[in-house]
Order: structure tokens, then C-alpha cells, then sequence
């Protein structure tokens, strides 16, 4: 069986520990992550950010992956991995979505660390509107690849109603430590 993790940028723990996950699988997230966890692919959305990123040559500690879109603007770097691809509004969290698209089709199990699909409701409309967005991008993932199982780990309150399918279940992370270690 093929597995991975997707670290979200919201993961904090203190009793789970890099190594744990390395034993498991291999680990996907967003640059953020990198430095907690030591994420073996990396992604990169913000052409901003990624520049910033190989000019300290952030490339060549990891599999660091960004938009092709980004590629000439940052004179073709040399070891950086590309995705095609983009969203059509605002949502936070861009690189937790892009990576279940990367992972999907090469994992029969994807472990997601550190999500949360809990429906809130914010004062600001606009973060209810990237809400919103995140939920139907997940989704959206979710149905493009109903083969793909995915589960979340140890996740706080009820997963939103926006997200209901039969690929999408939950566990502790103790208990998948047993079972996959």
C-alpha cells in the first residue's frame, strides 16, 4: 500500500515527532511546514515567496515544488519541481489543496495531518467566502479521486456537512502509528 502525509500549516503537536512520520511515509506541505517538520516535498504557491526561497537555495534541501507558471519569472531554477494549475478565488491554505492533487493518483492512502474542516463562522465575509472556497477545492479533490482513500488525523469537532464522501474518514494518530509502523 502506498501512503503519505500531508502536513497542514496549522499542525502544532508536542507528541508527535518528525521521525514518526518519516518511519510512515514520506511527508507533503507547504513551506511553512518545512522547518517544524522537516517535509521531504515542500510546495510553494506565492511566486514572492518561492524567489525568496531559491535564492537561499531552499530547493536544494528538499523536493520543492511550485507553479509553472512562476518558472521564467524565477529564471528557471535548476532541481525545482513544477505543477500546472491554479484557483479561480481566494483561499487560504493553497498549497494543503495543490498537494492532495499531487499525492492523489501515486497514494493509495493519504494521511492529513493537522486539517481542520470544521465549519465557523467568521464576522469577516471574506474569510467566510475562503472558507467556503477551501471546502469546495477539498471537495472538489475528493471527488476528482474517489480510489484515493484519505483520512484525518486526529481531527478537533465534526468534519463540516460541505464534506461528506465515502473516501474521507478520520483516526487517532496513535492508532495509525500501530497500524502502519
Amino acid at each position: 500500500m502506498r501512503v503519505c502525509w500531508i502536513i497542514s500549516e496549522q499542525f502544532a503537536s508536542t507528541h508527535v515527532t518528525p521521525e514518526q512520520l518519516k518511519d510512515i511515509a514520506p511527508s507533503w506541505g507547504s513551506w511553512k511546514t518545512w522547518r517544524a517538520w522537516n517535509t521531504d516535498n515542500v510546495l510553494c504557491h506565492d511566486v514572492n515567496k518561492a524567489q525568496e526561497l531559491i535564492q537561499r537555495a531552499f530547493h536544494s534541501v528538499c523536493n520543492f515544488y511550485t507553479a509553472n507558471k512562476n518558472y521564467a519569472q524565477l529564471n528557471r531554477p535548476a532541481r525545482v519541481n513544477l505543477y500546472e494549475g491554479d484557483f479561480p478565488g481566494a483561499l487560504d491554505y493553497p498549497e494543503e489543496i495543490i498537494a492532495m492533487h499531487l499525492v492523489a493518483e501515486q497514494n493509495d492512502l493519504v494521511l492529513l495531518l493537522g486539517f481542520d474542516l470544521t465549519d465557523k463562522i467568521f464576522d469577516d465575509k471574506f474569510k467566510n467566502h475562503k472558507q467556503l472556497n477551501y471546502y469546495n477545492a477539498f471537495r472538489a479533490t475528493l471527488n476528482t479521486y474517489p480510489e484515493t482513500q484519505w483520512v484525518l488525523i486526529d481531527h478537533p469537532n465534526p468534519v463540516t456537512k460541505k464534506i461528506t464522501l465515502s473516501n474521507l474518514t478520520q483516526d487517532s494518530f496513535d492508532s495509525v502509528v500501530k497500524l502502519l509502523s
